[in-house]
């Protein structure tokens, strides 16, 4: 007995060396080159307002008016109410009935569109929205299959990503919830059949060129479409991240196809956002004569021209790249969504790395 519990310990000794060691001989991202550079732009336009800790209710910042945030929490029912400098704050109760609660659970993001509030039930699947105000909730069901991006261009009309069971693979929807009429796209997504995971990214619009960006997380590549779902153009971040590592493979025991992945999933960019624009994607890799310690402690953001989709540099916000969400502009101010903290500033509109 002593001895077999020898053996095991030894096997689990073992098993942690060659782990380490894979781990500290693994070519790490930002520890070689990276094939590129990039140009830093002084980040002067930022004048810091406040913070907040999320805690554990916050879910994520919702939207926002010229002078309020507006926080959604892991409570459906919840949202609250902040100014940008975080010193007064409200709770606002929205009427849902227990069993739509109850089927919510945690599945869910909440958007404020002020005046209406969109709430994603992307496990039941459907969209939830209902007054700001108060007053009842309007239920769109969907066809099966969950998703995992919104965005209202209207009050009943929602651009989604959405899986599709035939194709196991997410594609672009219009959803019009006061007609009924969905439109899937066509030739829009590269479909890989995994559940649209190799191909997931960030999801937002364009008020200026009044079209959406769709930014890959695992590939240095972006696209804009407009509300129709049709292709306008196609554009690369600076980085050569050319392809991600997810691939599928047969799992016998089950006889049906599961994801895997040739190495450890890279993130290439973090979330995204645009402006008068400009798309700002907040890139997780480092240039090869970028200083360490800058990078590492700062949050990296390259801007691209959407008309010509030319890089036209960076620049640096104070908050460590591991720690951000999402990254917001409401009106003249900058919301930062962290792990752990909110942050808000004051830009100064004109100046011209932001344009």
């Amino acid at each position: 007995m002593r001895k077999a519990i020898i053996i095991l310990l030894s096997l689990f000794l073992s098993a942690i060396i060659i782990v380490t060691f894979l781990v500290q001989s693994a070519p790490l991202p930002n520890k070689v080159r990276n094939g590129f550079d990039r140009t830093i732009l002084p980040a002067s336009f930022l004048t810091p307002l406040g913070n907040m800790p999320t805690g554990d209710s916050i879910q994520l910042v919702s939207g926002a008016t010229p002078t309020q945030i507006f926080l959604s929490t892991t409570d459906p029912t919840l949202i609250l109410s902040t100014d940008y400098h975080f010193k007064q704050s409200k709770r606002i109760k929205l009427a849902l009935s227990k069993g739509l609660i109850d089927s919510l659970q945690r599945y869910f993001f909440t958007i404020i569109d002020s005046p209406f509030v969109h709430i994603y039930a992307y496990n039941l699947p459907a969209i939830i929205t209902l007054p700001l105000s108060g007053g009842p909730a309007q239920v769109f069901r969907l066809p099966p299959g969950g998703y995992s991006k919104a965005y209202a261009i209207a009050p009943d009309q929602f651009i989604l990503r959405k899986l599709d069971r035939k194709i196991s693979d997410q594609q672009f929807l219009k959803v019009n919830t006061s007609t009924s009429e969905i439109t899937v796209e066509k030739n829009l997504s590269t479909l890989h059949q995994d559940g649209g995971m190799s191909t997931d990214g960030s999801l937002t619009y364009d008020t200026t060129g009044k079209k959406l960006v769709y930014t890959y997380f695992y590939l240095n590549q972006y696209f804009s479409f407009d509300t129709s779902l049709q292709k306008l153009q196609e554009g690369h971040t600076i980085d050569t991240s050319t392809h991600s590592r997810f691939q599928l493979a047969e799992a016998t025991a089950r006889n049906e196809n599961v994801l895997t992945r040739q190495g450890p999933d890279q993130l290439v960019n973090n979330t995204s956002f645009v402006y008068n624009g400009k798309l700002f994607i907040h890139s997780l890799l480092k240039g090869d004569h970028e200083p360490g310690g800058k990078f590492s402690s700062n949050s990296a953001i390259d801007k691209y021209d959407l008309h010509t989709n030319q890089y036209q540099g960076s620049f640096y916000l104070p908050v460590r790249a591991e720690k951000v969400r999402h990254i917001y502009i409401f009106n003249d101010k900058m919301v930062i969504e962290g792990r752990d903290y909110i942050y808000s500033y004051a830009i100064n509109t004109r100046d011209s790395v932001l344009n």
